[in-house]
């Protein structure tokens, strides 16, 4: 999967060399990979650099979200080169942080950021850690 979301923003799941290629032949820069060591699916770093991409690992364990993830996720986008590719291994955290950044930024209401997480065809899992986690972003003081 990729995704467009802005100008300077793509989400998915692509992981192979010629998917990669491909990306890169569309401009971007940077790619943030959003998986976790322990779940077997991160990108090789140095294989990612080959291909003349800069590779930010920012791992985020959906079952560990903390305070700290969205702003951990936003400082990566704020420092990376950009247009930035953000992926994870279905596409889900990648899409999911990626609208929340953008919430933040433009001051999204939460029926805002929910309508636009439906255009994207992200769709939770009955009782989604991320659900909540964005759910209760809405709820607590914006990061």
């Amino acid at each position: 999967m990729f995704q467009s979301v802005t100008e300077s923003l793509a989400i998915g799941n692509l992981v192979s060399p010629e998917e990669l290629k491909e990306i890169s032949q569309k401009g971007y820069q940077t790619i943030i990979d959003l998986c976790t060591a322990s779940e077997g699916n991160q990108l090789n770093a140095e294989e990612v650099k080959q291909l003349g991409f800069e590779y930010i690992s920012v791992p985020i364990d959906r079952l560990n979200l903390t305070p700290q993830t969205l702003p951990s996720f936003m400082q990566a986008l704020d420092t990376a080169k950009k247009p930035i590719y953000t992926r994870c291994a279905s596409g889900l955290r990648a899409g999911v942080m990626t609208l929340l950044a953008l919430a933040n930024r433009q001051n999204w209401t939460e029926p805002q950021y929910l309508e636009k997480r439906q255009a994207f065809g992200l769709e939770h899992k009955p009782n989604c850690p991320l659900e909540a986690f964005a759910h209760e972003y809405f709820i607590t003081a914006k990061v």
